[in-house]
């Protein structure tokens, strides 16, 4: 028993020794591609913004990220009511699995990254006005999903990724019965770009 936990104090002494805090931020579009999210890329109010802790294990790196996370999308040409826009805002916990190559000053890397999130803020506005929602419309706090992409990362202690993300859960509900099936198929998937600092 004395010699497992031995083991099991190096191996945390070990990862430990090559791990780093950091700081993460960026945008989040509700587009499916990138030429269409740079486009609006002016036009994002979507963002996230958190602390993230990177374990290097070699050509595999593990890192968890606490983010608050602003998603939504515009749902355009609804007969009496224009262009509505929603955002819910989520506590959300990624885990990035990260496959690199070292390049000596710069580690290029793939990314899986399952994510798991807690409603915590919700808006929607129409152009002919404003509605606040109940929290009893939003179909289910909980959010779920996961993510693939790409990132570099330089001199060990900046990253800048993207990644498409598939928001598995239902974003969002309505009590109007014109809106109700558009608004709770939308699923808040897209494009995220985030730059983290390391330290």
């Amino acid at each position: 028993m004395k010699k497992l936990l031995v083991i099991v104090a190096s191996l945390l002494v070990a990862v430990s020794a090559h791990a780093q805090f950091g700081v993460i931020a960026g945008v989040t579009s509700a587009h499916n591609n990138f030429s269409d999210a740079v486009k609006d890329a002016g036009n994002v109010t979507q963002y996230h913004a958190g602390i993230t802790y990177k374990f290097d294990l070699g050509l595999f790196a593990i890192q968890p990220s606490l983010i608050y996370n602003v998603k939504g999308s515009k749902l355009a040409n609804f007969d009496g009511f224009g262009t509505m826009e929603y955002k819910n805002g989520y506590l959300e916990l990624p885990v990035q699995l990260q496959v690199g190559l070292n390049l000596g000053i710069a580690r290029i890397y793939g990314i899986a990254e399952p994510f798991i999130g807690y409603a915590i803020t919700n808006n929607t506005s129409l152009t002919t006005g404003s509605v606040d929602f109940k929290w009893e419309e939003v179909p289910n706090k909980l959010e779920y999903g996961v993510g693939v992409g790409a990132g570099i990362e330089l001199i060990k202690h900046v990253q800048i990724s993207a990644r498409y993300f598939w928001n598995l859960g239902q974003a969002k509900n309505a009590n109007w019965t014109d809106m109700k099936q558009a608004v709770s198929n939308q699923r808040a998937s897209g494009i995220i770009a985030s730059v983290a600092l390391l330290f």
